[in-house]
């Protein structure tokens, strides 16, 4: 089958055919061209293919930050298949009835770091093909199989409305929901050729995309296992990296390395991060430390990039609490509960028609009728747009809380929380009271030497804004804790809140949101 028009899968492979001699793929001392990535890219094709494997099958790789994940995942969608790839990290349980819920056909894993997992899930899916990424008692070691194929080229199995991959994201509670991404790619965001682009986060999520894009554009991806802010900064040195993806989190932990300031990081022409609120003024630090080079974008992963914040507009403070103004080719629009659209100025739920807009949500018709209606997506994020376009993200609407009758918002608690000095990440989160009533909480992450208690934090909040946002309980924390997709873990939060107060742990909260 032949495509038509250009596809994701596609962009890769011609990206790295563009110039195949140069280095495609770093990781530790290895080294891989871009021939050598086609090559085993053809030969784990084939392998495929003739462990019977085909166009509409579900392959689920469990792996980390290693070249053969990253090539395993175009060679199945080569084929035709969908992939699915869960955070390898997460508890063997969930890993059981994700593999489970997208409709495994084959589980290719590592085996150096995925046994555990692959056993179980052999033993739950019994009917699953399994292929180890290297030597392996437990299945068959698709490395072996696929050399003794052929790297010639092969055309594609796919076809470009068909199903690419099934990607999570985390949901309000229980299972996370899985994004259906189609192999049709429209043409955006721009490619930037040339990159080197250091992947430290996971592979299966929002930086894997960023690293398909540098190979596309012709450029060379650097892999690490995981973040570790020396090792982040030795490598942008040794590497000349021009490029890297840093959650705020990860973004503040390379801020306060000791290495920095020792560190040439001359080659940085990109610092992208996404994913939750930042701090304004760590941002303004960081463009002092490190250069015009910050670009955030606001990100869903039901449709991509939403809207961006260039370098050079990260030098105005005040635009430091947006999230840029849309994408050239994306509407977005503000609507009131009733689904009326409201002026600029006015907070409500953000809404966005973009050509990369998902397929839907796996095996859940009814969430992708409530979520797609008419060609826009309604997000559940909570905003505004004002008169220059700009966006500010206000939140989830699921934590938001109606305090006597108020709607606090996120931004309205966190954004006077990490203006203070003693503040190095904060998070608002709501609960529910005996009485059923609503109450507002903070977790924040201090500095070290940090001597702020949490009364005095919660009188700044109130100080600084509506008293009614003030939380009713801040937790001291020396880090935020994450669930498995690097978004604060507020089920976790609030069993800590209910720990403290002599509650019973609460299931679900007030509203979950992640």
């Amino acid at each position: 089958m032949t495509e038509a028009g250009p596809t994701y899968t596609g962009l890769v492979l011609d990206g790295l055919a563009r110039d195949p001699g140069r280095v495609a793929l770093r990781r530790g001392d290895e080294a891989l061209t871009g021939q050598d990535c086609l090559d085993a890219v053809f030969r784990m094709a084939r392998a495929l293919e003739r462990a019977g494997l085909g166009r509409g099958d579900g392959v689920t790789v469990l792996a980390g930050n290693r070249p053969e994940a990253l090539l395993v995942r175009l060679a199945a969608n080569l084929i035709g298949c969908r992939v699915a790839m869960p955070y390898p990290e997460s508890p063997v349980s969930e890993l059981v009835t994700l593999a489970g819920f997208v409709e495994t056909t084959a589980l290719v894993f590592d085996p150096s770091a995925c046994s555990a997992a692959a056993d179980a899930i052999a033993r739950a899916l019994p009917s699953a093909g399994l292929f180890a990424l290297g030597p392996t008692a437990l299945g068959a070691d698709l490395l072996e199989l696929a050399a003794a194929c052929s790297p010639a080229p092969s055309e594609p199995r796919y076809g470009p409305e068909d199903v690419m991959a099934v990607r999570f994201t985390s949901g309000t509670t229980g299972r996370p929901k899985g994004v259906l991404r189609r192999f049709a790619r429209p043409p955006r965001p721009a490619l930037l050729s040339g990159a080197s682009f250091l992947l430290c986060t996971p592979l299966c999520h929002g930086g894997g995309t960023t690293a398909d894009f540098a190979l596309a554009a012709g450029g060379t991806v650097v892999l690490q296992e995981g973040f570790d802010a020396g090792e982040v900064l030795a490598a942008i040195e040794r590497h000349r990296v021009s490029r890297v993806y840093l959650p705020p989190h990860l973004l503040y932990a390379l801020l306060d390395h000791p290495l920095l300031a020792a560190t040439d990081t001359g080659s940085l022409r990109r610092v992208g991060y996404t994913g939750c609120t930042p701090s304004p003024r760590r941002l303004a630090e960081a463009t002092r430390r490190l250069g015009r080079v910050l670009h955030q974008t606001y990100s869903l992963t039901e449709c991509g990039p939403v809207s961006r914040l260039s370098p050079d507009e990260h030098l105005a403070p005040r635009l430091l609490i947006t999230a840029g103004r849309p994408y050239p080719d994306t509407e977005v629009r503000i609507l009131d509960e009733e689904g009326t659209p409201l002026p600029p100025g006015r907070t409500g739920e953000i809404c966005v028609r973009t050509p990369t807009a998902m397929a839907g949500y796996w095996r859940d018709p009814e969430l992708t009728e409530r979520v797609l209606r008419d060609g826009w997506l309604h997000t559940g994020d909570l905003g505004g747009l004002d008169a220059a376009g700009f966006l500010t993200v206000a939140g989830r609407r699921d934590p938001m809380a109606i305090v006597e009758g108020h709607n606090v918002f996120p931004l309205e608690v966190e954004e006077p929380l990490r203006m203070h000095p003693d503040v190095r990440e904060a998070v608002m989160f709501a609960t529910v009271d005996p009485d059923r009533l609503e109450r507002v909480n903070a977790a924040v992450a201090l500095a070290p030497g940090a001597r702020v208690s949490a009364e005095q934090l919660r009188r700044w909040v109130g100080e600084r804004g509506d008293p009614r946002c003030a939380p009713d309980a801040v937790l001291l924390l020396p880090a935020i804790p994450l669930n498995s997709l690097g978004k604060p873990d507020l089920p976790a939060l609030r069993a800590l809140v209910d720990a403290r107060a002599g509650r019973p742990v609460t299931t679900t909260g007030a509203r979950d949101g992640a």
